[in-house]
Formats: C-alpha cells, sequence, structure tokens
C-alpha cells in the first residue's frame, strides 16, 4: 500500500505531465526545436565545411540588382542570362539543378525569339534529368512557369511545389515530402516536392513515401521523416552552403573560368533563388542562430566584394527561402534530418523529471528543494542538448515546465497536509527536545505515538549535592542566575547525547534516552552523558558565580527497563514523560548517592546494555525505599578505551573487598576497603560500615543493604 506522500508525489507528477501534454503547449514543442538548435551552437559549436555541402545556391542578390547587365534591365527579361547559367552549370557536371525563382510571364510575344535561349537551355538539361523548376500551390490554380517553359521541360515530370509549411506560430521547422496535384488525365495525384524531386535524382533513386509517412530512397530509410513531413536541420552559419552571387557567375562564364565554375559545382545540387533584403525572407528554427548575412563572400570568380552594399553589423532572423530548400536537400542527402520523440516518449520524460522535482520538494526543505529542482533543469537542458546533437528532437521546456508545476503543488500539500503534523511534533517538543532530535524525528517515516506506548528506555535523574544550603547563602535572584547558567550547561551536554529533557523541579534534572526518536543504544548514551557532565563539572569548580571554594557536584541515577512513554496529562494539559517501576528505580539511585559518596549510580539493567564499553565497577547490592527486593549497584568508572591504570586497579580491589563484605568477613573486606580510602570515598563509607557491622553483627545476613530514606 502506498505511503499518502509518495502517493502525493506521483498525482502531482500525473497532473504536471497531463497538463503539459495538451494542445494548449503545442507551440512549446516549436519553440524546443528552436531554442536546441541555438544551445547546439553555443554548447557544440558544429564546425560545418560548405567544400563538403551537396548543395550550392546561386542567389539573385542585391549586388546583382546593381551590376551590369542587369541594373536596368526588366527580371522578365533576364531569359538569356539565366539560360548561359544553365548551360554552365550543366556543363560543369552538377547532378541537377532546382530554379527556385517562378518566371510566370514572358516578352516572347511582344519581341518574337527573346526566349529561345532559355528554352533550348532548359530543354537539353530535362533531357539529362538534371533541371527541375518551381511552382508554388496556394489558390486552385498554382503559380506555374510560363507555358513555354513548362514545355520546354516535358511539364509536369520536371516541375515540382516548392510550397513550405509554417507551425501554428508562423516558423518553419518541416517541409512536407508530397503534396497533393490535380493531373488532366488521373485526376489528383501525390507528387514529391522539389527538395525530395533534387535529392532522389542526385541519388538517381525513386522516392517513396511509406503509408506512415517516411520517405525512402531506393531501399534507404531517410532519417527524420515521418507523416509525410522532414524535420529540418539547420547547420549553424551563413555560409554552411557555398552560396554564390548571380551576377558574379554570370560574370565568370563571359571570362570563360570554366575551372572555377567545375570546382563550385561538380558533383553538387544547385539551387537558384533569391536572396534579398525582404523578397521571400522566412522565419525558420535557426532564428536564434543570428549574425551578419555574407552569404556570396567567400568564393568569387571576377568580381569583388560589394563593400558599399553588406553591413557587418546588420544580423536578421529571417533566411531566403532557397535556403531552406538547400537545408532540405543536404539533410535527405546527409540522411541527418531531426528525428522526433513520440508523444508517448515526451510524456514519459515529462513524468520522471517531474517525479524528480516530487522528490525534491518531498524530502528536503523547500529552499533546497528549489535550489536541487533548479540544478534538474539545468541538467535537463545539457542532456536535451546532448540528445539533439545525435539527430533527435526532444521537448525541451514542457519537462522543465512540468517539474515547477509538480514542486509548487507539492509545495502546497506539504504546507496545507503533510508537514501540518510535523508543524506540530516541532511545536509540541520545541521547548524539551534539541532542534537536531526535533528535525530527525519530523524527517522520520514513523513518528512517536502522542498519548503513551511501553517501550524499554534509559532514565537519567540528577541533582546537585547540598543545594538546599547552597541556596541559603544566595538571593534569589543569584539562585534564578545560577540554576539557569547550570541547567542549560547539563542539558545542552544531555542533549547532545540524544536525551529528551523531561522536566526541571529546581536543581533537579530528568532526561530521557531512547524515547520519543528510538535509539538502540539509549543506556550506553545515558552513561556518556553523565560522565561527561561530571567532567564538565569538575572543570567549572568557582563558576556560576559562587565563592572559589564551594566545591559543585551533581548526584545522577540512571536506571534501563520497561517505562510508559508518551504524552501524559488531562485533555487540555499534558507532558511527555516516562513512568514506571523503572523509572521510580532510577530516581532512588541518585539519592542513594548520598549513602555512599559518589556522584553516579547506574541499575544492573543500564550496564548489561551499555556492555563492554563503559568500565563499571559494582557498588554494592540495596533495597531502596518503597522495594522489598534488593537490587545491585554500580558506578561508571570511564570509557573502557579511556580508564587508567589506577582506575582498573580501583575496581579489582574493592570488588575483592565487596566479595568479603557480602561473605560476612567484615574485619578482612574492612583491611582492603582501608587500602581504598585515600583515593575513594566509597572505599571509606564502606570501610566504616563494616566497623559498625563488626560492633554489631548482623542476624541472618544476606549482603544487602537497606537505605533508610530517598
Amino acid at each position: 500500500m502506498f505511503n499518502k506522500t509518495v502517493l502525493a508525489g506521483l498525482v502531482a507528477a500525473l497532473i504536471s505531465t497531463a497538463a503539459l501534454m495538451t494542445p494548449a503547449t503545442d507551440r512549446l514543442h516549436g519553440l524546443s526545436l528552436d531554442s536546441l538548435h541555438w544551445l547546439r551552437q553555443v554548447f557544440f559549436a558544429p564546425e560545418i565545411d560548405p567544400a563538403n555541402s551537396p548543395t550550392a545556391v546561386i542567389v539573385i542578390d542585391e549586388e546583382t540588382y546593381r551590376r551590369e547587365p542587369f541594373r536596368n534591365l526588366p527580371k522578365v527579361m533576364w531569359s538569356k542570362q539565366l539560360a548561359e547559367i544553365i548551360n554552365a552549370v550543366t556543363k560543369a557536371e552538377a547532378k541537377v539543378i532546382g530554379l527556385d525563382i517562378i518566371l510566370p510571364t514572358s516578352v516572347e510575344k511582344h519581341i518574337r525569339g527573346f526566349d529561345r535561349d532559355l528554352l533550348i537551355a532548359m530543354r537539353r538539361a530535362s533531357q539529362q534529368h538534371k533541371i527541375v523548376l518551381g511552382k508554388v500551390q496556394h489558390q486552385a490554380k498554382p503559380i506555374a512557369p510560363h507555358a513555354g517553359q513548362s514545355f520546354a521541360v516535358g511539364h509536369q515530370k520536371n516541375i515540382r511545389v516548392v510550397n513550405i509549411d509554417k507551425d501554428i506560430d508562423g516558423i518553419i521547422r518541416h517541409l512536407p515530402l508530397t503534396v497533393q496535384a490535380k493531373d488532366l488525365k488521373q485526376g489528383t495525384r501525390q507528387e514529391s516536392v522539389m527538395a525530395v524531386e533534387l535529392a532522389a535524382r542526385a541519388k538517381k533513386q525513386t522516392p517513396t513515401v511509406t503509408s506512415a509517412g517516411v520517405l525512402n530512397l531506393g531501399d534507404k530509410i531517410i532519417h527524420g521523416t515521418n507523416n509525410n513531413r522532414l524535420t529540418l536541420n539547420f547547420s549553424a552559419g551563413s555560409q554552411a552552403i557555398p552560396t554564390y552571387s548571380f551576377a558574379d557567375i554570370f560574370a565568370c562564364i563571359q571570362k570563360g573560368n570554366t575551372g572555377f565554375l567545375e570546382k563550385s559545382f561538380k558533383d553538387k545540387v544547385v539551387l537558384i533563388g533569391t536572396a534579398l533584403d525582404e523578397e521571400d525572407r522566412r522565419l525558420t528554427s535557426k532564428r536564434f542562430i543570428t549574425g551578419p548575412e555574407n552569404f556570396t563572400h567567400t568564393a568569387r570568380c571576377h568580381y569583388p566584394i560589394a563593400q558599399d552594399i553588406y553591413r557587418a553589423d546588420l544580423v536578421r532572423d529571417s533566411v531566403p527561402g532557397v535556403f531552406i530548400h538547400a537545408t532540405a536537400v543536404n539533410n535527405i542527402l546527409r540522411n541527418n534530418a531531426l528525428g522526433e520523440l513520440s508523444h508517448t516518449a515526451n510524456a514519459a520524460i515529462m513524468f520522471i523529471v517531474a517525479l524528480f522535482a516530487a522528490f525534491f520538494a518531498l524530502s528536503y526543505p523547500p529552499i533546497r528543494a528549489g535550489i536541487l529542482t533548479t540544478g534538474l533543469a539545468l541538467l535537463w537542458l545539457v542532456l536535451a542538448t546532448s540528445v539533439f546533437d545525435s539527430g533527435y528532437v526532444t521537448i525541451l521546456y514542457n519537462p522543465i515546465l512540468a517539474a515547477m508545476l509538480s514542486f509548487a503543488l507539492l509545495l502546497g500539500y506539504r504546507f496545507t497536509v503533510s508537514d501540518k503534523d510535523k508543524r506540530y511534533i516541532k511545536k509540541v517538543f520545541s521547548y524539551y527536545l534539541p532542534p537536531a532530535v526535533i528535525e530527525k524525528m519530523t524527517a522520520s517515516d514513523t513518528l512517536p505515538t502522542l498519548g503513551g506506548e511501553a517501550k524499554e528506555v534509559t532514565i537519567l535523574f540528577s541533582d546537585i549535592a547540598g543545594f538546599s544550603a547552597l541556596s541559603e547563602n544566595l538571593s534569589a535572584s543569584d539562585v534564578a542566575t545560577f540554576l539557569n547558567d547550570y541547567l542549560s550547561e547539563m542539558s545542552d551536554i544531555l542533549e547532545s547525547h540524544g536525551a529528551f529533557i523531561e522536566k526541571f523541579v529546581a536543581d533537579e534534572i530528568t532526561a530521557v534516552f531512547g524515547a520519543p526518536m528510538n535509539d538502540p543504544d539509549h543506556a550506553l548514551h545515558a552513561v556518556q552523558a553523565a560522565l561527561a557532565c561530571q567532567k564538565r563539572l569538575n572543570q567549572m569548580q568557582g563558576a556560576f558565580g559562587l565563592p572559589p571554594d564551594r566545591k559543585l557536584a551533581a548526584r545522577t541515577g540512571i536506571n534501563s527497563g520497561e517505562m510508559l512513554v508518551g504524552n501524559i496529562g488531562s485533555h487540555r494539559r499534558f507532558t511527555y514523560a516516562a513512568m514506571g517501576d523503572a523509572a521510580n528505580l532510577g530516581s532512588r539511585l541518585e539519592g542513594a548517592n548520598k549513602f555512599y559518596g559518589s556522584e553516579i549510580m547506574a541499575g544492573e539493567r543500564t550496564v548489561e546494555l551499555c556492555g563492554a564499553s563503559i568500565l563499571f565497577r559494582e557498588m554494592d547490592s540495596i533495597i531502596v525505599m518503597g522495594r522489598d527486593t534488593a537490587v545491585a549497584v554500580f558506578e561508571p568508572l570511564g570509557e573502557l578505551a579511556e580508564v587508567s591504570a589506577e582506575k582498573l586497579t580501583l575496581k579489582q580491589e574493592y570488588e575483592k573487598a565487596l566479595v568479603l563484605y557480602r561473605l560476612g568477613d567484615f574485619s578482612m573486606a574492612r583491611v582492603t576497603f582501608e587500602t581504598l580510602i585515600t583515593e575513594d570515598r566509597v572505599s571509606a563509607v564502606m570501610s566504616e560500615r563494616c566497623l559498625n557491622l563488626l560492633a554489631m553483627p548482623p542476624e541472618n545476613w544476606d549482603g544487602n543493604f537497606e537505605l533508610s530514606s530517598k
């Protein structure tokens, strides 16, 4: 069965994923694709050698309109120059030529034979399957090449659509593979677009599109095609595709520099289009990779670069349409179009990222969880960019937004539901538990049972020896100051060992180990705390505003056993306490110290639980007030690893004397106790007791000493 907190995390992750998979977030997918192009450029800086580009572009640019013979010549009358370029590029052994310029009109009816050279050039190129003219299909009738040009190339077999589909936000990220066209004989038909046709002719393969919309060239599947579209993978920089000015290439032909033409166009797919300031410019996934437009600045045959035209500081977020077709051809020929993950895969990614954010929100304090979630978002940016660099598009922003939404939902859940109980626990225990214990307790999956539970714990009672006499010589305010300082010092030590301070009664401290937080070493920690308090008091003689000659000592009783621990009291007021016979015995052991002159006394169960970690000496077997049976009592001499040789000797000699004492050999026991008197107050007490027992021998001696008071 799921923990309710785990269930809340799963629900929040599911809600966040579902919210970010709705049609309302479709624009984010396009934005992701654009951003990934930019991130790849920033982090991976891909180097593209234009010489290796399968395509080359000849552009009618601003410079062309300023050069002769084009400067004062209407574009409709450029047919002779275009014919020369088609002939020269064909002769330079280009694989195929694509015209991304449409000439729907002609001066042929006004000037007989004016287009003859162009039509012949087109005819020759079409006979070699090396030319494809473009048309645009918008309305019922397409914008198509002039009828003479159509006739010259054999009509539809060498004319293809150059339409480019925009996404919902007006950005071009995909290219259709085929479009529906009208045929006078067959009605409607599917025909490939210009980019697909150019790539197929370059490969000398027939293009086919499967029922799933995947493009095949021959038996080769083209990566990044699906649903009858190709996801464009734009190379960085304006010179990734070698580009030449129409005017410069025409001048090169006039100059007869066939070597330059062959070097530039041999075995290339050559597209002829426009690259002007305003005409036929499109926003694409490359819109964030901006830079000066210097398309034609690298390769020149005749004219130098026109310095008065191009501005180095002018950057554009749009690109000429011809470069979109050239990019598509390159993607097909290089087989490096972008593969897009399915909706299911994207949803799984979002859910996993949202789940991590949910884990952070539920497991850590808000600020730390926020930092971890921010780190998760940055990690996802790096991972998504790496995946993109390998040729696949993942959703970039949706997982980050899903993580943020999941984080926000669970912060609200924690405040209103999950942390409500924890805040209550912190409030209840804040005055008698150290902050570290409270944090550990509230972080635990199993909070303590409020109301009471029976469990084995260790209880410690401690008070100041001779406090009444001490306080008589101090004013009330001095007593209060002294107690506050003393209790603060001692409680800090106890809490640092995991104690729960049950209560203060004047100078008395009651502390519980092993509750409310479970502690398997509660007995050991209690004894270690008592020894630490004893050591601190020895270091602070003369402190607390007391006279230098006033020795300050505390008596401590420690006992372990099963007790009832929990919130005890009325419905309106209660306190967390430990109760039971074992607790009462601990209180009696604290008082028993004054009969022996000792400072710390522990019960038998405490010694058993401590094991070999602490060196104890058995002090006596006593019957405390309120009990009929005797209990063995022990004094901790220190942690075993730190005990001196003198204390080891003291333990051995004292316990030898104790054996004689219990056997009733008070005379021999006294002799041994006497040898220890100078260094041990307990031995002095036992020596005097042996003397009294020799003077008044007891009847039915059982070795137990009955205390006459608490």
